[in-house]
């Protein structure tokens, strides 16, 4: 742990990386309002932790402070727009802003994002055209809005750098913790966290990502199926009344690291994939038996798919024969009774006392 200037950081590292999860968000740090702040540029700013990985002498994977770094890089980039081509001595210090911060060698950005917040930033950078969808992402919205404010308050490039000095943070190695997982508590309450690419890094980490991958491009046809599946899923192993999507990836990490103490993680995962394609059959009423695919049709048909958690359950046991065909066709008809006095009451009767009559059934049969 150690304080570190976030201006000199930037400048002495080689590459900065960034979680295969991490995306910028619209927490971004328009610096100009912080530093302009002190007029005199006397204090020194505190902007808090930034965890980082050492992978190499000067290259670094950032694994909290994104955000702030990115924030800093924009508007090193909005000062070097605003003074090109003002003076043979301003294209020069633009140079060297570009080379020292924004560049490792040549043309290679010194950061390196993820997905399409790697592309805008890129085309950001390099001065690309962009599209109107990517001027109203929150790292275009921030280079416009410094770009501006330094052309009208006419701050000059020099005031900047001199405030910029006085920006500080906590830098910590996360050299013996996961980074992982240590960017999720940080950040677990953040909306915008994507719990399924979270999901596929623990995954690709224990090595059987390939199961998982074949099993989204064949289960999961709609954007949000994987998170429908999951969700059925773990309120059925964890009895929970009420799943918190916000916790997806927590579930499955606890799901996980439980069963591998009994089984191996390709069975695991076989046996996930089992599920989902159940599931999958659940949601696009896939069988070839017509009263089963009836009984599914009058499901969706009367708004079921709170049940499905509890039907999946149910056809995990008729699929592996602990129950029989018959018995799997009586609950799916009892629950679409119980769907249908729903609709035409509505009253939102409680499903689990029905699911102690359906459970009572299959033991008493």
């Amino acid at each position: 742990m150690e304080v570190v200037n976030l201006l000199k950081f930037l400048n002495n590292v080689g590459d900065l990386y960034t979680l295969d999860f991490a995306k910028c968000n619209r927490e971004m740090l328009n610096f100009l309002e912080v530093i302009t702040e002190d007029e005199q540029f006397t204090r020194s700013i505190d902007l808090g932790l930034i965890y980082v990985h050492q992978r190499s002498m000067d290259q670094y994977t950032i694994v909290d402070g994104l955000n702030r770094i990115v924030s800093l890089c924009v508007l090193l980039h909005a000062v070097c727009e605003c003074y090109k081509q003002t003076t043979p001595q301003n294209d020069k210090a633009i140079q060297t802003i570009r080379s020292k911060y924004l560049f490792s060698s040549g043309s290679k950005l010194k950061l390196h994002l993820q997905n399409d917040d790697a592309e805008l930033y890129s085309k950001i950078i390099n001065g690309e055209r962009l599209s109107g969808h990517e001027k109203s992402k929150p790292m275009f919205v921030l280079l416009h809005n410094v770009w501006s404010q330094i052309k009208e308050e006419k701050i000059q490039a020099s005031h900047i750098f001199k405030m910029l000095q006085k920006i500080n943070v906590v830098l910590i190695d996360t050299d013996v913790v996961s980074k992982r997982d240590l960017y999720y508590r940080i950040n677990k309450s953040n909306r915008k966290i994507n719990q399924i690419v979270m999901i596929d890094n623990y995954l690709k980490e224990n090595g059987v990502l390939d199961i998982w991958e074949n099993i989204k491009s064949s289960y999961c046809i709609e954007k949000d199926d994987i998170n429908l599946f999951l969700k059925d899923f773990f309120a059925t192993k964890f009895s929970y009344k009420q799943f918190n999507p916000e916790r997806l990836y927590e579930s499955f990490v606890n799901y996980f690291e439980t069963m591998m103490m009994y089984i191996s993680e390709d069975t695991l995962m076989n046996n996930i994939k089992r599920s989902a394609m159940l599931y999958y059959n659940m949601l696009y009423v896939n069988f070839k038996n017509d009263a089963i695919k009836k009984a599914f049709i009058n499901i969706k048909r009367h708004n079921g798919i709170d049940t499905y958690a509890y039907i999946l359950s149910v056809y995990e046991d008729f699929y592996t024969g602990n129950i029989s065909e018959s018995i799997f066709i009586e609950i799916l008809n009892t629950i679409d009774e119980y769907l249908k006095n729903r609709l035409n009451t509505g009253k939102n009767i409680d499903f689990n006392e029905l699911v102690q009559y359906l459970n009572a059934i299959i033991s008493y049969k």
